[in-house]
Formats: structure tokens, sequence, C-alpha cells
């Protein structure tokens, strides 16, 4: 018993080190979590909930989202996007690099947002052209609200800076003029925000 509680809390400290870091955790640490799974999540849903809401979606957006993808592909497609899925991997190594570059900017992060979008027509993928998809950003607390979308990456230290600017300065083509910001004189500005994931359809 001794030993194995030895285990337990050299597998605990190295899975601390390992979350303060951004290596990856020990082999053996792998089934631990940082965070209790006894108790089912606050966050969690029922069957009854997920079927009414799924029934809702069918009866009333579904049929306007099928209704727009037969009209983009004229009529060789008419089911919208089904479902959107991602590696756990990538979630989890998303999640640690905005922790990363959120407390290197001492910067509390709050959470994820995620945003409804579309693949523009001209997409590198064809067949992902004008489907629906998800953009993850990072959010924190900004004029009291604890859900602001805001950019880590090239805020000041402790003075976070929603992504409306960026995209404000991007679709007003203004990424290569002088800015208050320096790094927006980028061709391609690079963002915290995530999205490539699969969908489906195409299967």
């Amino acid at each position: 018993m001794k030993i194995n509680f030895l285990g337990f809390v050299l597998c605990a400290l190295l899975f601390v080190s390992c979350k303060e870091s951004t290596k990856d955790c020990p082999p053996k640490c792998e089934d631990l979590s940082c965070y209790s799974n006894n108790n089912r999540p606050d966050i969690a849903i029922t069957y009854e909930e997920m079927a009414a809401m799924f029934e809702t979606y069918d009866k009333g957006a579904k049929k306007v989202l099928n209704a727009y993808t037969k009209k983009e592909s004229k009529g060789k497609d008419s089911i919208s996007t089904i479902s959107n899925w991602y590696k756990l991997d990538d979630l989890k190594q998303y999640i640690a690099y905005l922790e990363k570059i959120s407390k290197e900017k001492n910067i509390k992060l709050t959470g994820i947002k995620i945003y409804p979008a579309s693949y523009p027509k001209h997409y590198k993928k064809k067949e992902y052209a004008g489907r629906q998809t998800l953009i993850f950003t990072p959010t924190t607390t900004i004029n009291g609200r604890d859900d602001v979308a805001f950019e880590p990456l090239y805020s000041e230290e402790g003075n976070p800076v929603s992504i409306d600017v960026f995209l404000n300065q991007v679709r007003n083509g203004k990424v290569n003029e002088a800015s208050f910001l320096p790094t927006l004189r980028s061709q391609s500005l690079e963002s915290s925000a995530a999205n490539r994931g699969q969908i489906n359809p195409p299967y």
C-alpha cells in the first residue's frame, strides 16, 4: 500500500509539473486528471433535453440551412452540416496553448467561446466550401463580462484586447497600415482562434 500511495503522489506531482510546462504528461500518469471526475459535470444534459433540442433544430433552422445548401450547390447537395468533430488530443493541446499564452500575458482565461461560421465559397477544400463550421476563441473578463473573446497573442501584459479589434482591421484592409499594434503589419495575421476540425457531410 505504501508503494502504491507513493507512486500515486509521484504521478500527481509529475502531472502538476506537466501542466505548468508545455510538455506531455508521463505515460504512467495519463489516466489521471487534474479535475475531479467523480461527479457529473454541471453542463451535462439529459437525453430528453438533447432530443428536444435536436427536434427543434430539425423543424426550424435545419430546413433553412438545407435549402441554402441546395441553392448554393445548384441542386447537387441538399444536406447542410450535420456535425463537427475534433480530436480529443487537439482540443487538449489547444486549451493548454491558450492557458500558456494567457498566463504569459498575466490575463485570466475564463473559457472558450464557440461561434457558428461557414467556409468561404473558394475554400481550399472544395467539399467544405459554403458549409457550416465552428470557430473557437479564448475568453477573458473585460468591462465586467467574463465571456469576451480576446486575443492573447497581441494583448499587452494584463491588458486583454478583444478579437473585434483585429477582425475589423482585417475586414477594412488595414492590416498593413500603421497601427497602434505593430504586429498587425503582417500579410497573414495569426490568431489564437481555432477551427481545423472535420465536418459531416462530406462523409
